[in-house]
């Protein structure tokens, strides 16, 4: 992803949001509260809840669209979105089982997934995976370092507010996420074009 740097993203990302942060904010907090309320078990079972926020930032992202509400579609897709969080649970603990490191490489290995199944609703968990895996070659590094430095903002900006900045923190770095994933969407279709119709 040559072309987008991580000022580019941070510039984007905050653009996306203006005029727009009363609804990101509504939408992290109302799924945080539920997610908070259910507990880490009955978390595992509402998923499909945090993959709605990542579908409302792609959609606000895109200038498509969207409302608070858009966090609940998933649902309708309950038992492929649960799929999918089970078997790239597995694949990273397995990773893990060798070595710290292949863990951590799966985990952006795969990161992509659920943006994909977003856009693909019809498209197998497996393959989904697949396609992570594979539009993110030579991507791991940059989105490590990425993290990183999300990472070190959120410790700070946290830190120096006693947690209040997290109600801007949060939808900030979903719409950051959702613009990697834009971006690295963009260079993989770039690179790997699609084949020419048969006469």
């Amino acid at each position: 992803m040559d072309k987008i740097s991580f000022a580019e993203l941070w510039k984007k990302s905050g653009a996306c949001l203006k005029n727009r942060w009363l609804p990101a904010i509504g939408g992290c907090l109302i799924a945080c509260a539920i997610l908070g309320a259910a507990g880490s078990l009955a978390g595992f079972f509402l998923f499909p809840l945090t993959v709605g926020v990542m579908l409302y930032f792609l959609r606000q992202n895109r200038n498509d669209k969207c409302s608070v509400g858009d966090i609940f579609e998933p649902f309708k897709q309950y038992w492929r979105m649960i799929w999918a969080e089970l078997r790239v649970a597995i694949f990273i603990f397995l990773h893990f089982l060798m070595l710290i490191i292949p863990g951590y490489i799966a985990i952006y290995r795969y990161s992509l997934t659920y943006y994909i199944m977003l856009d693909e609703p019809a498209l197998p968990v497996r393959d989904a995976m697949k396609k992570s895996r594979d539009m993110m070659y030579g991507h791991k590094i940059q989105m490590f370092g990425y993290s990183i430095l999300l990472g070190l903002f959120a410790v700070l900006a946290t830190t120096l507010t006693a947690g209040i900045a997290l109600i801007w923190l949060v939808p900030f770095l979903g719409t950051f996420t959702a613009n990697y994933y834009l971006a690295v969407k963009a260079d993989y279709e770039r690179k790997n074009p699609p084949a020419a119709p048969e006469n």
